[in-house]
């Protein structure tokens, strides 16, 4: 028998004690039965993935592990099921009100790319902290692997080979299965998940009314691909990006728009939040309607990650600093007034006077372990900037000298929404932006500066015709509708929501579930063209 095999059985009984003992204190809460499908582990060690499994043999979609005073979700496989959103979406809520956590953070299972667990690599590290230690000890898994030289590795080399996923919602295949309630569930249970994880901020400083105020801050580490409804993940607080970390809009490859996600609201405000260059080009449009997939640069250059960590290594020394750091309730710099006897909850003093101390600790962690934000400062370089020019006169340094230490910043996404903007905004159609890249990539360019402009917009072309004519038309008017200044994202939500009930029936979507083709490999839409794709059948879907 392997190591592997005898850790499993000697762990069998723990961990079942442990995951019961969790489900049954879940319960007592009142919690819907779908918690079950997110297991709570509250034990140390590693745990054997294959008891975490359910008696179908799956895998669930998701683990909560206790770490001091933080809670790390474990993203298991790409796609969840609507109990395990719904499940998911309800511990969450009642985590992030929870004052005695100071966070929650949240990352993939790093050392299962394509979320495999068919090989030998079946065991659920307590955290990153022991990821190093555990696949390193050869006596236990024979062959080693170091996943933060590996992540510089393939960082350095530009090698994307392990394709990483992280989220992309549901799998889309086996909604062509399901009725028309299960698709509504499945649907409603996403957008409790990314209402879940967003957080709320509202409180009516009742306690017996407060149903959902968040507290501490949602922490997302995404190293690999985010795509559709998979960007619910990376709705929280703090979105830490990695070299590895890409987002994509995928649904309309399948004949499908956006996910009820909030899509529709959010892209046409990219770099808003941070007053970023983004703010003024269309980058949505592009991610939207072309299926550019945007890199680790363009997510933190357009707001879609906060931060950028170079090393996915660093995911152990977060742990460690989250789990030591101390709670909620104990951040604070000013004493409470002290409480009368007689004091009641309708008289007492409502306002927390040490808010603006709450959850700054956090925030000077996500600046201290990263290399810059989308605010544009490079963080983690300040201290090498000091020393190098420590001996330096500092009238002989240009300022140039001092952007040298990451080099320069840039984003390929933003570059072409500069270049195509004209396109994308003051074209007040889809077929007019279609037919205007069509003529772009049909231009015979002499120069090299002309023929890259020609390339990237036969790129932009062939993404846009190899999406359903009519899915790509709904995603068009989702997003301009979405742009509209009396939209929130609630209203988006429930926009998308109806929109994609009415694709799941629509031929596109059920042929192209039927063919068991990639994205990309179907071409038998039932238009040719968006300009085949009448008003009415748009209009249709959104009535």
């Amino acid at each position: 028998m392997s190591a592997a095999k005898q850790l499993s059985s000697r762990l069998s009984a723990s961990v079942a004690s442990a995951a019961a003992a969790a489900a049954s204190e879940a319960l007592a809460t009142n919690a819907p039965k779908s918690v079950l499908s997110i297991p709570t582990m509250v034990r140390y060690g590693p745990i054997p993935l294959n008891e975490l499994a359910k008696e179908k043999g799956r895998i669930p979609g998701a683990a909560i592990l206790q770490l001091g005073c933080t809670r790390r979700i474990f993203v298991l496989q790409p796609t969840l099921t609507h109990e395990e959103m719904d499940g998911l979406a309800h511990r969450i809520k009642m985590l992030m009100k929870n004052t005695s956590l100071n966070s929650i953070l949240l990352a993939n299972h790093l050392e299962s790319p394509n979320g495999n667990h068919k090989n030998k690599l079946e065991i659920l590290p307590i955290s990153a902290l022991e990821l190093d230690q555990d696949l390193n000890d050869t006596a236990l898994f024979g062959d080693e692997f170091d996943i933060s030289a590996q992540s510089q590795t393939d960082s350095n080399n530009g090698n994307h080979n392990n394709e990483w996923l992280v989220g992309c919602g549901y799998d889309a295949r086996k909604v062509a299965g399901m009725d028309k309630s299960s698709r509504e569930k499945l649907l409603s249970s996403m957008m409790k998940l990314s209402s879940a994880i967003k957080g709320s901020t509202t409180s009516t400083l009742e306690p017996e009314k407060d149903q959902y105020v968040s507290k501490i801050p949602f922490i997302s580490v995404p190293h690999g691909l985010l795509s559709d409804g998979g960007y619910a993940l990376a709705m929280g607080s703090y979105v830490l990006a990695t070299s590895e970390s890409r987002f994509r809009i995928m649904n309309p490859l399948r004949g499908l728009s956006f996910d009820p996600i909030g899509l529709s609201y959010i892209l046409p405000r990219l770099g808003w939040e941070f007053q970023q260059p983004s703010a003024s080009y269309p980058v949505g449009s592009i991610l939207a309607l072309t299926g550019f997939e945007a890199d680790a640069s363009d997510m933190v250059e357009t707001g879609l990650a906060t931060h950028f960590m170079d090393s996915v290594g660093k995911l152990g020394s977060l742990e460690r600093a989250l789990a030591s750091m101390v709670p909620y309730e104990q951040q604070r710099l000013i004493k409470e007034p002290p409480k009368r006897y007689g004091d009641t909850v309708q008289n007492r003093f409502k306002t927390d006077i040490n808010a603006r101390y709450r959850n700054v600790a956090i925030a000077g962690l996500m600046n201290s372990i990263s290399s810059y934000d989308a605010m544009g400062q490079e963080l983690a370089s300040a201290l090498e900037e000091m020393e190098a020019l420590a001996q330096e006169d500092p009238s002989l340094v240009l300022e140039a000298d001092r952007s040298q230490f990451l080099g320069d910043r840039s984003s390929t996404l933003l570059n072409i929404a500069v270049t195509f903007k004209d396109v994308f905004e003051n074209e007040s159609s889809l077929e007019g932006i279609v037919e205007r890249i069509r003529e772009y990539a049909a231009v015979d360019a002499k120069n090299e500066e002309g023929i890259e402009f020609v390339n990237v917009a036969k790129d932009i072309l062939n993404g846009m015709e190899a999406q359903s004519p009519l899915a790509l038309a709904a995603t068009y008017k989702l997003m301009q509708t979405g742009k509209n200044a009396n939209e929130s994202l609630e209203s988006c939500m429930k926009r998308e929501r109806n929109v994609l009930l009415k694709l799941f029936n629509k031929e596109d979507f059920k042929n192209w579930a039927k063919s068991g083709a990639k994205e990309g490999e179907f071409k038998a839409w039932k238009h040719k063209d968006v300009k085949d794709v009448t008003k009415d059948e748009v209009e249709e879907l959104f009535r």
